[in-house]
């Protein structure tokens, strides 16, 4: 071989070997990555009249951003968390329905997400803001601030679960297409899809994750905690075909069994992942109203 061309080759080697080694750095990178869009929330916020724009601490001291809405004489406060790296304008929904029932709202940007700071947890870290969600509500008084439950969809629904597991003053839980654990994500961190081909990568990822976002996702088991939250409430809401490879139908049903009483578990026929509210907006409503008036007595 011309002198020329091995060199050419040994580069090339050394190149696909880096990238190989650094794949799963850009890819930790990249699912911790702010997005930069955020839709308009005064504009939703509109039609549901005052809210308060408030900033309050996670239990690790992140800053975070959140909305207030107040409901005279309210019968209690439900905080609402969303989903995977989306914002708290994707609650506002759930919070107009919630009001016009009585209860008074704080939804919020979690970590690394909309105008919150810190850096987004994966699931692991979440927990985090749900707990001081709690404490800043709790702090605020008021009507209504001594009876606290939390909705959480898809990410947002694990982490509520956690949170309820090592905080008591989250009196119920409504879990709206939880997951069961992280094993998918550190599944797809070990190898790289390629065509037909799977790669496999060094297996430092997680590792790296943890030291980021300061939280191992082998430890984040909404499976395992679930049972931690009795006497407190629990409402699991499901749709049968939810086809988000993390949040089978499977896992919410193992949540389900791994729960103690109180607990009750609706798998609803359609509606996808997290989708029930848009696919079943009265009986949705209605369940989740029963299940606040009997938790937050």
């Amino acid at each position: 071989m011309a002198a020329g061309l091995k060199r050419v080759v040994v580069a090339a080697v050394a190149i696909v070997a880096l990238a190989w080694a650094l794949a799963p750095a850009v890819r930790a990178a990249q699912l911790v990555a702010r997005r930069a869009a955020i839709p308009d929330l005064a504009e939703l916020l509109a039609p549901l009249g005052p809210s308060e724009d408030v900033t309050f601490t996670a239990s690790d001291g992140v800053r975070l951003a959140g909305t207030y809405l107040d409901a005279t004489s309210a019968k209690g406060v439900v905080i609402l968390v969303h989903g995977f790296k989306t914002y708290r304008q994707e609650m506002v929904e759930y919070a107009a329905f919630l009001r016009d029932a009585g209860y008074a709202v704080l939804l919020y940007d979690g970590r690394g997400c909309g105008t919150s700071a810190g850096v987004f947890g994966v699931g692991a870290t979440e927990d985090r803001d749900v707990v001081g969600a709690v404490s800043y509500v709790r702090s605020r008084g008021g009507a209504g601030s001594d009876h606290v439950a939390v909705l959480g969809i898809s990410l947002g629904a694990g982490d509520a679960l956690l949170a309820a597991a090592k905080d008591d003053r989250i009196q119920g839980v409504i879990a709206d297409s939880s997951w069961p654990d992280e094993v998918f994500q550190l599944e797809r961190m070990s190898s790289l899809p390629l065509g037909p081909l799977s790669v496999p990568l060094p297996p430092y990822e997680p590792a790296l994750l943890a030291a980021v976002i300061g939280g191992r996702l082998e430890d984040a088991r909404p499976v395992d905690a679930v049972s931690q939250i009795a006497p407190r409430a629990v409402l699991l809401i499901h749709s049968a075909d939810d086809t988000n490879a993390t949040t089978p139908l499977s896992g919410a049903k193992a949540i389900f069994a791994a729960a103690a009483r109180p607990k009750d578990f609706w798998i609803v026929p359609s509606g996808g992942h997290a989708g029930a509210l848009h696919a079943h907006p009265d009986e949705y409503k209605a369940r989740v109203l029963a299940f606040l008036a009997a938790a937050l007595k």
